[in-house]
């Protein structure tokens, strides 16, 4: 994505991070390989509508098995304790998303991005 910089990293690393504390079957290790800048498929809604508006985008997926770390167990209940968490994320980053300072450089180290890998 050509809109891909520090803003959006920052804003993707602070919403995974801060996921990841309200939830503990968000894993943001564990997805798909990034793609390099300038080179996000433009037919990933989440690509499509970061770039048309500049703005933070991300696709959630219900996992599929079990996830690490956790016990057995997966099932609605887990299921809507993860979608409603996704609001606990979405309140952190909120006051960030058209913030047009450095506000990076003012967030905690926990919320740095991390660069997801499907080679788990």
């Amino acid at each position: 994505m050509s809109v891909w910089g520090k803003r959006l990293e920052s804003l993707h690393g602070a919403f995974l991070a801060s996921y990841e504390r309200a939830n503990q079957d968000m894993q943001a290790k564990v997805s798909y390989d990034p793609e390099k800048p300038n080179e996000g498929m433009k037919n990933i809604c989440s690509n499509q509508i970061a770039e048309r508006f500049d703005c933070f985008a991300a696709t959630l997926e219900m996992p599929f098995k079990e996830c690490w770390g956790r016990p057995a167990g997966w099932g609605p209940e887990r299921a809507g304790q993860l979608g409603a968490s996704v609001l606990d994320a979405l309140c952190y980053v909120q006051p960030h998303l058209r913030d047009g300072s450095d506000f990076w450089e003012g967030l905690p180290d926990e919320d740095a991005y991390v660069e997801p890998s499907s080679k788990y």
